[in-house]
Protein backbone atom coordinates (compact mmCIF):
# COMPACT_ATOMS: atom_id res chain seq x y z
CA UNK A 1 0.00 0.00 0.00
CA UNK A 2 1.50 3.21 -0.88
CA UNK A 3 1.82 6.08 2.22
CA UNK A 4 0.78 9.52 1.65
CA UNK A 5 2.32 12.40 2.12
CA UNK A 6 1.56 12.79 5.65
CA UNK A 7 3.03 9.12 6.57
CA UNK A 8 6.10 9.82 4.52
CA UNK A 9 6.88 13.01 5.77
CA UNK A 10 6.20 12.07 9.59
CA UNK A 11 8.62 8.43 8.94
CA UNK A 12 11.17 10.56 7.54
CA UNK A 13 11.64 13.32 9.83
CA UNK A 14 11.21 10.49 12.47
CA UNK A 15 14.12 8.50 10.86
CA UNK A 16 16.40 11.78 9.98
CA UNK A 17 15.73 12.72 14.17
CA UNK A 18 16.59 9.24 15.67
CA UNK A 19 19.74 9.53 13.85
CA UNK A 20 20.35 13.02 14.58
CA UNK A 21 19.69 12.20 18.36
CA UNK A 22 21.65 8.70 18.47
CA UNK A 23 24.97 10.41 16.67
CA UNK A 24 24.50 13.25 19.49
CA UNK A 25 23.91 10.95 22.35
CA UNK A 26 27.34 8.84 21.14
CA UNK A 27 29.21 12.06 20.77
CA UNK A 28 28.46 13.45 24.34
CA UNK A 29 29.05 10.54 26.51
CA UNK A 30 32.12 10.03 24.09
CA UNK A 31 33.23 13.36 24.89
CA UNK A 32 31.80 12.85 28.86
CA UNK A 33 34.39 9.63 28.82
CA UNK A 34 37.23 11.85 27.90
CA UNK A 35 36.81 14.08 30.01
CA UNK A 36 36.27 11.83 32.95
CA UNK A 37 39.42 9.90 32.52
CA UNK A 38 41.08 12.99 32.29
CA UNK A 39 39.83 14.27 35.14
CA UNK A 40 40.98 10.95 37.02
CA UNK A 41 44.38 11.55 35.32
CA UNK A 42 44.61 15.20 36.87
CA UNK A 43 43.06 13.30 40.23
CA UNK A 44 45.41 10.69 40.24
CA UNK A 45 48.73 13.36 39.33
CA UNK A 46 47.36 15.57 42.18
CA UNK A 47 47.80 12.84 44.37
CA UNK A 48 51.11 11.58 43.22
CA UNK A 49 52.07 15.34 44.02
CA UNK A 50 50.14 15.50 47.03
CA UNK A 51 51.79 12.59 48.60
CA UNK A 52 55.53 13.77 47.57
CA UNK A 53 55.29 17.16 48.74
CA UNK A 54 53.03 16.44 51.90
CA UNK A 55 55.70 13.53 53.02
CA UNK A 56 59.11 15.50 52.86
CA UNK A 57 59.19 16.58 56.50
CA UNK A 58 58.76 12.67 57.26
CA UNK A 59 60.91 11.70 54.59
CA UNK A 60 64.04 13.85 56.21
CA UNK A 61 63.22 12.92 59.94
CA UNK A 62 62.80 9.27 58.66
CA UNK A 63 59.94 9.09 60.68
CA UNK A 64 58.13 5.94 59.06
CA UNK A 65 54.75 6.20 60.67
CA UNK A 66 53.99 9.05 59.83
CA UNK A 67 54.79 8.46 56.46
CA UNK A 68 52.31 5.18 56.53
CA UNK A 69 49.77 7.57 57.42
CA UNK A 70 51.02 9.28 54.40
CA UNK A 71 50.54 7.08 52.06
CA UNK A 72 47.46 5.47 53.29
CA UNK A 73 45.95 8.87 52.91
CA UNK A 74 46.37 9.56 49.48
CA UNK A 75 43.72 5.91 48.03
CA UNK A 76 39.96 8.11 48.41
CA UNK A 77 38.32 5.73 45.82
CA UNK A 78 38.45 1.81 45.65
CA UNK A 79 39.47 2.18 41.71
CA UNK A 80 43.25 3.50 43.43
CA UNK A 81 45.67 0.31 42.81
CA UNK A 82 48.45 1.44 45.11
CA UNK A 83 50.63 4.18 46.66
CA UNK A 84 54.29 3.95 47.88
CA UNK A 85 57.45 6.08 48.64
CA UNK A 86 60.65 4.94 47.05
CA UNK A 87 64.42 6.22 46.36
CA UNK A 88 66.13 6.42 43.14
CA UNK A 89 67.52 3.50 43.20
CA UNK A 90 63.80 1.49 43.64
CA UNK A 91 63.87 0.42 47.30
CA UNK A 92 60.29 1.33 48.26
CA UNK A 93 60.14 3.26 51.90
CA UNK A 94 56.78 2.34 52.61
CA UNK A 95 53.72 1.19 50.87
CA UNK A 96 49.72 0.33 50.77
CA UNK A 97 50.50 -2.75 50.21
CA UNK A 98 52.61 -3.86 53.43
CA UNK A 99 54.83 -6.89 51.96
CA UNK A 100 56.22 -4.36 49.47
CA UNK A 101 58.26 -2.12 51.80
CA UNK A 102 62.07 -2.79 51.94
CA UNK A 103 61.66 -4.38 48.30
CA UNK A 104 62.88 -2.75 45.36
CA UNK A 105 60.36 -1.29 42.37
CA UNK A 106 61.92 0.05 38.74
CA UNK A 107 64.69 2.11 39.88
CA UNK A 108 63.42 5.51 38.09
CA UNK A 109 66.25 7.54 38.92
CA UNK A 110 66.16 11.14 40.40
CA UNK A 111 63.32 12.81 38.51
CA UNK A 112 62.96 16.11 38.29
CA UNK A 113 59.25 16.43 36.29
CA UNK A 114 56.45 13.74 37.08
CA UNK A 115 56.30 10.50 35.08
CA UNK A 116 53.14 8.80 33.62
CA UNK A 117 53.24 5.05 32.30
CA UNK A 118 50.91 2.43 31.76
CA UNK A 119 51.52 -1.26 33.49
CA UNK A 120 49.92 -4.27 33.71
CA UNK A 121 49.13 -6.25 36.81
CA UNK A 122 47.20 -10.14 36.78
CA UNK A 123 46.00 -9.28 33.59
CA UNK A 124 44.65 -5.92 34.35
CA UNK A 125 45.34 -2.35 32.87
CA UNK A 126 46.75 0.53 35.66
CA UNK A 127 48.32 3.61 34.81
CA UNK A 128 51.27 4.89 37.65
CA UNK A 129 51.59 8.11 37.73
CA UNK A 130 55.53 8.97 39.60
CA UNK A 131 56.17 12.49 41.36
CA UNK A 132 59.90 13.58 42.76
CA UNK A 133 60.05 14.75 46.25
CA UNK A 134 62.91 16.91 46.39
CA UNK A 135 63.89 19.83 48.88
CA UNK A 136 65.63 22.53 46.72
CA UNK A 137 67.77 20.87 44.06
CA UNK A 138 68.23 17.53 46.63
CA UNK A 139 66.54 14.55 45.39
CA UNK A 140 64.54 12.67 48.54
CA UNK A 141 62.43 10.50 47.05
CA UNK A 142 59.88 9.61 44.33
CA UNK A 143 56.05 9.13 45.33
CA UNK A 144 53.66 6.71 43.23
CA UNK A 145 50.25 6.55 42.62
CA UNK A 146 48.65 3.59 40.56
CA UNK A 147 45.13 3.15 39.81
CA UNK A 148 42.79 0.72 37.51
CA UNK A 149 42.01 1.86 33.73
CA UNK A 150 38.96 -0.20 33.57
CA UNK A 151 37.38 -0.10 37.24
CA UNK A 152 33.90 2.15 37.74
CA UNK A 153 33.23 3.12 33.84
CA UNK A 154 31.64 6.82 33.72
CA UNK A 155 28.51 4.75 32.14
CA UNK A 156 27.14 2.17 33.98
CA UNK A 157 23.78 0.35 33.12
CA UNK A 158 21.71 1.97 35.95
CA UNK A 159 23.43 5.54 34.13
CA UNK A 160 22.86 4.16 30.43
CA UNK A 161 19.00 2.91 30.92
CA UNK A 162 18.52 6.41 32.35
CA UNK A 163 20.43 8.49 29.60
CA UNK A 164 18.29 5.89 27.13
CA UNK A 165 14.67 6.69 28.74
CA UNK A 166 15.63 10.33 29.11
CA UNK A 167 16.82 10.60 24.78
CA UNK A 168 13.59 8.08 24.32
CA UNK A 169 10.81 11.00 25.79
CA UNK A 170 12.82 13.63 24.71
CA UNK A 171 12.56 11.89 20.98
CA UNK A 172 8.62 10.74 21.52
CA UNK A 173 8.20 14.45 22.51
CA UNK A 174 10.06 15.79 19.04
CA UNK A 175 8.20 13.51 17.31
CA UNK A 176 4.76 14.50 18.93
CA UNK A 177 5.68 18.00 18.25
CA UNK A 178 6.69 16.82 14.39
CA UNK A 179 3.56 15.21 13.68
CA UNK A 180 1.73 18.20 14.79
CA UNK A 181 2.99 20.28 12.68
CA UNK A 182 3.23 18.39 9.52
CA UNK A 183 0.06 17.65 10.42
CA UNK A 184 -1.92 20.88 10.68
CA UNK A 185 0.48 22.06 6.96
CA UNK A 186 -0.36 18.53 5.41
CA UNK A 187 -4.03 18.25 6.40
CA UNK A 188 -4.96 21.40 4.18
CA UNK A 189 -2.52 20.55 1.38
CA UNK A 190 -4.23 16.87 1.26
CA UNK A 191 -7.82 19.00 1.23
CA UNK A 192 -6.90 21.35 -1.36
CA UNK A 193 -5.58 18.07 -3.57
CA UNK A 194 -8.58 16.32 -2.71
CA UNK A 195 -10.58 19.44 -4.07
CA UNK A 196 -8.27 19.40 -7.34
CA UNK A 197 -8.47 15.94 -8.03
CA UNK A 198 -12.59 16.19 -7.85
CA UNK A 199 -12.93 19.10 -9.82
CA UNK A 200 -13.54 18.69 -13.99
CA UNK A 201 -13.93 21.73 -16.47
CA UNK A 202 -17.71 20.66 -16.72
CA UNK A 203 -19.33 23.61 -14.11
CA UNK A 204 -21.49 21.01 -12.36
CA UNK A 205 -18.69 19.53 -11.02
CA UNK A 206 -16.23 22.05 -10.26
CA UNK A 207 -15.46 22.70 -6.23
CA UNK A 208 -13.97 25.66 -4.36
CA UNK A 209 -11.61 25.50 -2.04
CA UNK A 210 -12.50 26.03 1.93
CA UNK A 211 -13.50 29.57 2.86
CA UNK A 212 -10.86 28.99 5.39
CA UNK A 213 -8.05 28.13 3.49
CA UNK A 214 -8.59 31.40 1.03
CA UNK A 215 -8.28 32.90 3.84
CA UNK A 216 -4.52 31.84 5.34
CA UNK A 217 -2.11 34.16 5.70
CA UNK A 218 0.75 31.08 4.58
CA UNK A 219 1.46 29.34 1.34
CA UNK A 220 -1.28 26.91 1.84
CA UNK A 221 -3.17 30.09 1.46
CA UNK A 222 -1.36 31.43 -1.67
CA UNK A 223 -1.84 28.61 -3.09
CA UNK A 224 -5.33 27.75 -2.11
CA UNK A 225 -5.63 31.20 -3.78
CA UNK A 226 -4.02 30.91 -7.17
CA UNK A 227 -5.83 27.53 -7.78
CA UNK A 228 -9.54 29.69 -7.03
CA UNK A 229 -8.31 31.99 -9.70
CA UNK A 230 -7.16 29.42 -12.09
CA UNK A 231 -10.80 27.75 -11.69
CA UNK A 232 -12.18 31.31 -13.13
CA UNK A 233 -9.72 31.03 -15.53
CA UNK A 234 -10.44 27.72 -16.95
CA UNK A 235 -14.11 27.95 -16.54
CA UNK A 236 -14.24 31.11 -19.20
CA UNK A 237 -11.59 29.23 -21.27
CA UNK A 238 -14.18 26.38 -21.13
CA UNK A 239 -17.36 28.74 -21.88
CA UNK A 240 -15.23 29.78 -25.19
CA UNK A 241 -14.12 26.34 -26.33
CA UNK A 242 -17.84 25.16 -25.76
CA UNK A 243 -18.98 28.55 -28.14
CA UNK A 244 -16.41 27.54 -30.12
CA UNK A 245 -17.59 23.99 -30.52
CA UNK A 246 -21.53 25.20 -31.04
CA UNK A 247 -20.22 27.11 -33.83
CA UNK A 248 -18.12 24.60 -35.38
CA UNK A 249 -20.28 22.17 -35.25
CA UNK A 250 -23.35 24.87 -37.04
CA UNK A 251 -20.43 25.81 -39.60
CA UNK A 252 -19.98 21.62 -39.72
CA UNK A 253 -23.86 21.12 -40.22
CA UNK A 254 -24.10 24.05 -42.49
CA UNK A 255 -21.45 22.70 -44.53
CA UNK A 256 -22.57 19.18 -44.39
CA UNK A 257 -26.13 20.16 -45.90
CA UNK A 258 -24.40 22.51 -49.04
CA UNK A 259 -22.64 19.18 -49.77
CA UNK A 260 -25.78 17.00 -49.71
CA UNK A 261 -27.29 19.80 -52.26
CA UNK A 262 -24.38 19.53 -53.93
CA UNK A 263 -24.38 15.67 -54.43
CA UNK A 264 -27.96 16.26 -54.97
CA UNK A 265 -27.41 18.14 -58.10
CA UNK A 266 -24.57 15.94 -59.23
CA UNK A 267 -27.17 13.41 -59.05
CA UNK A 268 -29.55 15.66 -61.16
CA UNK A 269 -26.34 16.21 -63.53
CA UNK A 270 -25.88 12.46 -63.96
CA UNK A 271 -29.31 11.93 -64.88
CA UNK A 272 -29.41 14.16 -67.18
CA UNK A 273 -25.93 13.22 -68.90
CA UNK A 274 -27.02 9.47 -68.72
CA UNK A 275 -30.52 10.62 -70.46
CA UNK A 276 -31.45 14.15 -71.58
CA UNK A 277 -27.34 14.17 -73.29
CA UNK A 278 -27.25 10.53 -75.08
CA UNK A 279 -30.97 10.65 -76.43
CA UNK A 280 -29.57 13.47 -78.90
CA UNK A 281 -26.11 11.53 -79.21
CA UNK A 282 -27.46 8.38 -79.98
CA UNK A 283 -29.48 9.95 -82.94
CA UNK A 284 -26.73 11.75 -84.50
CA UNK A 285 -25.14 9.07 -84.61
CA UNK A 286 -27.50 7.01 -86.13
CA UNK A 287 -28.52 9.53 -88.83
CA UNK A 288 -24.40 9.50 -89.35
CA UNK A 289 -23.92 5.57 -89.36
CA UNK A 290 -26.98 5.75 -92.08
CA UNK A 291 -25.73 8.46 -93.71
CA UNK A 292 -22.52 6.70 -94.07
CA UNK A 293 -24.39 3.02 -94.71
CA UNK A 294 -27.12 4.66 -97.69
CA UNK A 295 -25.59 6.71 -98.57
CA UNK A 296 -21.75 7.17 -98.82
CA UNK A 297 -21.97 6.79 -102.71
CA UNK A 298 -23.16 10.18 -103.42
CA UNK A 299 -20.76 11.87 -101.40
CA UNK A 300 -17.53 12.62 -102.28
CA UNK A 301 -13.99 12.16 -100.70
CA UNK A 302 -14.57 15.51 -98.26
CA UNK A 303 -18.07 14.77 -97.10
CA UNK A 304 -16.90 11.08 -96.32
CA UNK A 305 -14.22 12.37 -94.28
CA UNK A 306 -16.82 15.13 -92.86
CA UNK A 307 -18.79 12.18 -91.91
CA UNK A 308 -16.36 9.93 -90.65
CA UNK A 309 -14.76 12.98 -88.14
CA UNK A 310 -18.34 13.68 -86.83
CA UNK A 311 -19.17 9.78 -85.93
CA UNK A 312 -15.54 9.66 -84.32
CA UNK A 313 -16.38 12.73 -82.41
CA UNK A 314 -19.64 11.56 -81.18
CA UNK A 315 -18.12 8.01 -80.32
CA UNK A 316 -15.47 10.32 -78.04
CA UNK A 317 -18.38 12.33 -76.46
CA UNK A 318 -20.42 8.63 -75.82
CA UNK A 319 -16.88 7.40 -73.88
CA UNK A 320 -16.32 10.78 -72.28
CA UNK A 321 -20.14 10.77 -70.73
CA UNK A 322 -19.55 7.25 -69.88
CA UNK A 323 -16.32 7.78 -67.82
CA UNK A 324 -18.07 10.86 -66.35
CA UNK A 325 -21.05 8.40 -64.98
CA UNK A 326 -18.18 5.94 -63.69
CA UNK A 327 -16.28 8.75 -62.23
CA UNK A 328 -19.88 10.21 -60.52
CA UNK A 329 -20.62 6.58 -59.46
CA UNK A 330 -17.15 6.21 -57.55
CA UNK A 331 -17.76 8.79 -55.77
CA UNK A 332 -21.58 7.74 -54.21
CA UNK A 333 -21.30 3.71 -54.05
CA UNK A 334 -21.56 2.15 -50.65
CA UNK A 335 -18.56 0.27 -50.02
CA UNK A 336 -18.88 -3.22 -49.08
CA UNK A 337 -16.02 -4.61 -47.39
CA UNK A 338 -14.22 -7.57 -48.36
CA UNK A 339 -10.99 -9.49 -48.22
CA UNK A 340 -9.45 -9.20 -51.88
CA UNK A 341 -6.75 -11.05 -53.84
CA UNK A 342 -5.17 -8.14 -55.45
CA UNK A 343 -2.56 -10.43 -56.99
CA UNK A 344 -5.52 -12.36 -58.80
CA UNK A 345 -6.92 -9.60 -60.01
CA UNK A 346 -3.89 -7.85 -61.99
CA UNK A 347 -3.48 -11.36 -63.05
CA UNK A 348 -7.22 -11.43 -64.47
CA UNK A 349 -6.51 -8.06 -65.75
CA UNK A 350 -3.15 -8.48 -67.91
CA UNK A 351 -4.50 -11.85 -69.42
CA UNK A 352 -7.85 -10.13 -70.41
CA UNK A 353 -4.98 -7.45 -72.02
CA UNK A 354 -3.30 -9.96 -73.79
CA UNK A 355 -5.98 -11.60 -75.40
CA UNK A 356 -7.38 -8.45 -76.47
CA UNK A 357 -3.82 -7.65 -78.75
CA UNK A 358 -1.86 -10.95 -78.53
CA UNK A 359 0.66 -9.82 -80.96
CA UNK A 360 2.35 -7.98 -78.12
CA UNK A 361 5.09 -9.35 -75.76
CA UNK A 362 5.33 -7.93 -72.10
CA UNK A 363 7.01 -9.55 -69.37
CA UNK A 364 4.86 -9.64 -65.77
CA UNK A 365 6.33 -9.53 -62.64
CA UNK A 366 3.28 -10.39 -60.07
CA UNK A 367 3.90 -10.87 -56.47
CA UNK A 368 1.88 -13.73 -55.28
CA UNK A 369 -1.01 -13.61 -52.73
CA UNK A 370 -1.34 -9.95 -51.96
CA UNK A 371 -4.66 -8.84 -50.29
CA UNK A 372 -6.67 -6.14 -48.98
CA UNK A 373 -9.45 -5.39 -47.35
CA UNK A 374 -12.11 -3.39 -49.58
CA UNK A 375 -14.67 -3.37 -51.86
CA UNK A 376 -13.80 -5.37 -54.63
CA UNK A 377 -15.61 -3.58 -57.54
CA UNK A 378 -13.84 -0.15 -56.92
CA UNK A 379 -10.72 -2.00 -56.38
CA UNK A 380 -10.95 -3.77 -59.63
CA UNK A 381 -11.86 -0.56 -61.16
CA UNK A 382 -8.79 0.95 -59.77
CA UNK A 383 -6.19 -1.70 -60.93
CA UNK A 384 -7.77 -1.93 -64.02
CA UNK A 385 -7.12 1.75 -64.57
CA UNK A 386 -3.54 1.53 -63.24
CA UNK A 387 -2.39 -1.63 -65.59
CA UNK A 388 -4.21 -0.73 -68.63
CA UNK A 389 -2.13 2.55 -68.20
CA UNK A 390 0.56 0.49 -67.41
CA UNK A 391 -0.03 -1.46 -70.93
CA UNK A 392 -1.17 1.27 -72.79
CA UNK A 393 2.53 3.43 -71.88
CA UNK A 394 4.37 0.39 -72.87
CA UNK A 395 3.01 -0.15 -76.55
CA UNK A 396 6.11 1.02 -77.82
CA UNK A 397 8.40 -0.62 -75.88
CA UNK A 398 10.52 -3.15 -77.35
CA UNK A 399 10.77 -5.72 -74.38
CA UNK A 400 7.95 -4.30 -72.09
CA UNK A 401 7.39 -5.23 -68.29
CA UNK A 402 4.75 -4.84 -65.84
CA UNK A 403 5.51 -5.07 -62.48
CA UNK A 404 2.82 -5.43 -59.27
CA UNK A 405 4.15 -6.08 -55.67
CA UNK A 406 4.39 -4.95 -52.12
CA UNK A 407 7.26 -2.58 -50.89
CA UNK A 408 7.38 0.23 -47.86
CA UNK A 409 7.45 3.89 -48.31
CA UNK A 410 8.80 5.98 -45.57
CA UNK A 411 8.16 3.83 -43.21
CA UNK A 412 4.01 2.59 -44.57
CA UNK A 413 3.33 -0.07 -46.43
CA UNK A 414 2.30 0.80 -50.36
CA UNK A 415 1.39 -1.27 -53.72
CA UNK A 416 2.85 -0.64 -56.73
CA UNK A 417 2.46 -0.85 -60.26
CA UNK A 418 6.00 -0.38 -62.37
CA UNK A 419 6.17 -0.31 -65.79
CA UNK A 420 9.29 0.57 -68.45
CA UNK A 421 7.31 2.82 -70.97
CA UNK A 422 6.44 5.93 -71.97
CA UNK A 423 7.23 7.62 -68.57
CA UNK A 424 5.93 11.39 -67.89
CA UNK A 425 7.89 14.80 -66.52
CA UNK A 426 7.96 15.17 -63.02
CA UNK A 427 7.30 18.67 -63.05
CA UNK A 428 3.48 18.19 -64.43
CA UNK A 429 2.89 14.96 -61.77
CA UNK A 430 0.17 17.77 -60.02
CA UNK A 431 -1.87 17.02 -62.91
CA UNK A 432 -1.49 13.61 -62.76
CA UNK A 433 -5.08 13.12 -61.37
CA UNK A 434 -7.05 15.66 -62.52
CA UNK A 435 -9.88 14.88 -64.24
CA UNK A 436 -9.05 15.39 -68.26
CA UNK A 437 -5.19 16.42 -67.73
CA UNK A 438 -3.01 14.74 -70.19
CA UNK A 439 0.59 14.17 -70.10
CA UNK A 440 0.84 12.86 -73.44
CA UNK A 441 -0.61 13.72 -77.03
CA UNK A 442 -4.11 12.33 -77.91
CA UNK A 443 -2.75 11.12 -81.46
CA UNK A 444 0.45 9.24 -79.53
CA UNK A 445 -1.63 7.83 -76.26
CA UNK A 446 -5.45 7.39 -76.47
CA UNK A 447 -7.51 8.13 -73.52
CA UNK A 448 -9.72 11.19 -72.02
CA UNK A 449 -7.58 11.37 -69.09
CA UNK A 450 -10.06 10.39 -66.52
CA UNK A 451 -8.67 7.11 -65.59
CA UNK A 452 -6.44 8.14 -62.52
CA UNK A 453 -8.55 11.06 -61.17
CA UNK A 454 -11.12 7.64 -60.92
CA UNK A 455 -8.46 5.56 -59.07
CA UNK A 456 -7.20 8.76 -56.85
CA UNK A 457 -10.85 8.41 -55.57
CA UNK A 458 -11.38 5.45 -54.99
CA UNK A 459 -7.96 5.03 -53.06
CA UNK A 460 -9.21 8.21 -50.91
CA UNK A 461 -12.68 6.15 -50.58
CA UNK A 462 -10.56 3.58 -48.72
CA UNK A 463 -8.66 5.87 -46.39
CA UNK A 464 -5.23 5.88 -48.14
CA UNK A 465 -3.56 8.03 -51.27
CA UNK A 466 -2.24 7.76 -54.37
CA UNK A 467 1.19 9.17 -56.38
CA UNK A 468 3.03 8.27 -58.89
CA UNK A 469 6.89 8.88 -59.70
CA UNK A 470 8.78 8.46 -63.50
CA UNK A 471 10.86 10.04 -66.03
CA UNK A 472 10.44 10.39 -69.48
CA UNK A 473 11.08 7.61 -72.06
CA UNK A 474 12.16 5.43 -68.71
CA UNK A 475 8.83 4.20 -67.17
CA UNK A 476 6.62 5.08 -64.01
CA UNK A 477 5.43 3.35 -61.05
CA UNK A 478 2.39 4.23 -59.14
CA UNK A 479 2.15 3.44 -55.39
CA UNK A 480 -1.05 3.37 -53.49
CA UNK A 481 -1.92 2.76 -49.75
CA UNK A 482 -5.17 1.58 -48.13
CA UNK A 483 -6.92 1.60 -44.71
CA UNK A 484 -9.84 -0.76 -43.92
CA UNK A 485 -13.34 0.31 -42.90
CA UNK A 486 -11.81 0.91 -39.33
CA UNK A 487 -8.70 3.12 -40.16
CA UNK A 488 -6.02 0.50 -39.19
CA UNK A 489 -3.11 -0.16 -41.59
CA UNK A 490 -3.87 -2.20 -44.64
CA UNK A 491 -2.28 -5.12 -44.86
CA UNK A 492 -1.22 -5.01 -41.01
CA UNK A 493 2.33 -4.12 -40.49
CA UNK A 494 4.56 -6.77 -38.47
Amino acid sequence: MRLGLYPRLALSIGVLLCAALLTLGYLLVEDSEQRFRQERLELARAQARTLAEGSLDALVSKDYELLERWVNAVLPADYYAWAYLARADGRILTDTRLDRIGHYAQADGPLRVPVIRDVERDGRQLREIIYPARVGDQHIANAAVAYYLDEQPFYTRTAALKTASVLGLFLALLLAATAYIIRRHTRPLSKLAETMTATSLSAASVRRPDPDMLERNDEIGTLAREYDELLDRLQASWAELRNEEQRLRDMVETRTRKLQQSNQELESFSYSVSHDLRAPLRTINGFCQALQDDYADLLDDTGRNYLDRVLGASRRMSGLIDDLLRLSRVSRSELNWQSVNLSELVNGLLHKLQEQEPERRVKTDIAPDLVASGDPALLSILLDNLVSNAWKYTAGTAQARIEFGLTRVNGESAWYIRDNGAGFDMQYAENLFIPFQRLHRAQDFEGAGIGLATAQRIVHRHHGRIWGEGHLNEGAVFYFTLKDHCGSVNPPTT
